[in-house]
């Protein structure tokens, strides 16, 4: 059989003020022909399916379409609820979707449970672990590092805030395994999974030292379909991160893709990623104002952020960039930093200087260069108004 895994779509999400809707579509209209094209028997999406909690009906259609459209295309599904989403609304109807082989769960309703799958190669075991809150546990979910605790002293509520995200899957796990049957499984959780490697795009599931979980939970699987870090990446030769379809910020310039598993009658995977040629890119561009006027950039459809090296003041950055990058999306003044000296060339030290002196090195390691001398008398004149109020 052949499975394609896929995660994080963040369906409603921006880019700054810039909408991703059409990128976000021209994605599903890729992939759908993609299912055809690679005759996928299971499309597996792991989690963060929308950007938040309650999503724009906008993405609510987006994604109700896409789920119909593979279905009737003759595809299985199956879909978690990730940390941006609302667990509750997105798997409200899964029991009704059971009966057309599109599995959407959330939350901990149905955790544990096993999904019984026939192919035309054989059966194969579905575990969906969709992202679960410590916090919200249910009191009756045998979690092996809370019962060890039950005879400290601690009440209920002790007990559940040592639950960790750890603790809730390896529970959910626990209640799965001994309902495996099949020679060959595949699970698909939502978590960040000790090492993986991050951007600065994905919500922190956790606080504190909660956040991961051990890779061994996953021994066992036949393969293991993670979502959250939105970087494709293996942690193990079954074990793996898709990424996301989309660059969502300025640390995922790293290709996007999707992976497809071609899973035998025993488990055994022969895995390949597949490059997304559809979506803006995301590029950073640094130099002063007129290098990056000048710049002979092929970026008209990316999305940029400019950092700009110019010593003094900048005006109209923005608008004067977008005649070059349409889709300027962030604007960053980083002058060059010059070392804040005295009239001697000695680096000033604040405790034996006078406020003005440290105004000027203040001035000249911000700016680059020293003030005018109508900004000098300008300093002193707020500085001995300062004092004054001070005295």
């Amino acid at each position: 059989m052949r499975i394609l895994h896929t995660s994080d779509w963040h369906l409603g999400r921006s880019f700054g003020p810039i909408s991703l809707a059409d990128d976000q579509q021209a994605f599903i209209e890729w992939l759908i022909q993609l299912c055809g094209d690679e005759r996928i028997d299971l499309v597996v999406i792991a989690g963060d399916l929308y950007d938040r909690a309650i999503a724009p009906t906008e993405a609510v259609v987006m994604f109700r379409q896409a789920l119909v459209r593979l279905q009737a295309a003759g595809h299985t599904v199956a879909a978690i609820t990730g940390n941006h989403d609302g667990a509750d609304r997105v798997a409200a109807y899964d029991e009704l979707m059971d009966s057309s082989r599109v599995y959407v769960r959330g939350g901990y309703a149905k955790v544990g449970e096993v999904i019984s799958l026939q192919f035309a190669d054989g059966p194969l075991d579905l575990v969906l672990l969709p992202f679960l809150d410590p916090q919200a546990a249910p009191d009756d979910l045998v979690d092996t590092s809370v019962i060890a605790d039950d005879d400290d002293g601690a009440d209920a509520f002790e007990r559940r805030i040592r639950r960790t995200h750890h603790s809730v899957l390896a529970a959910a796990i626990h209640a799965a395994q001994p309902h495996l049957s099949a020679p060959r499984s595949l699970a698909v959780s939502h978590a960040f999974v000790t090492g993986g490697t991050a951007s600065d795009s994905e919500r922190q599931l956790a606080v504190g030292g909660t956040t991961t979980v051990d890779l061994a939970l996953f021994d066992g699987f036949s393969y293991t379909a993670l979502g959250h870090l939105h970087r494709p990446q293996p942690l193990a030769p079954t074990v793996r991160y898709s990424g996301t379809p989309l660059a969502y910020s300025f640390s995922e310039e790293h290709p996007k893709s999707v992976t497809i598993i071609e899973m035998g009658s025993t488990g055994v995977c022969s895995i390949a990623e597949v490059a997304i040629p559809v979506g803006r890119a995301v590029c950073t561009v640094q130099g002063t104002m007129d290098e990056l006027l000048a710049a002979p950039l092929a970026l008209s459809n990316t999305l940029v952020r400019a950092i700009i090296t110019d010593p003094g003041v900048v005006l109209d950055a923005k608008q004067r960039l977008a005649a070059v990058y349409p889709f300027v999306v962030e604007i960053v003044l980083a002058p060059p930093v010059a070392e804040g000296v005295g009239a001697s060339g000695a680096v000033l030290d604040r405790r034996v200087v006078s406020a003005t002196e440290a105004a000027d090195a203040f001035w000249r390691e911000s700016i680059g260069e020293p003030p005018t001398p109508s900004q000098q008398a300008l300093l002193h004149v707020a500085i001995t108004d300062a004092e004054a109020k001070v005295a």
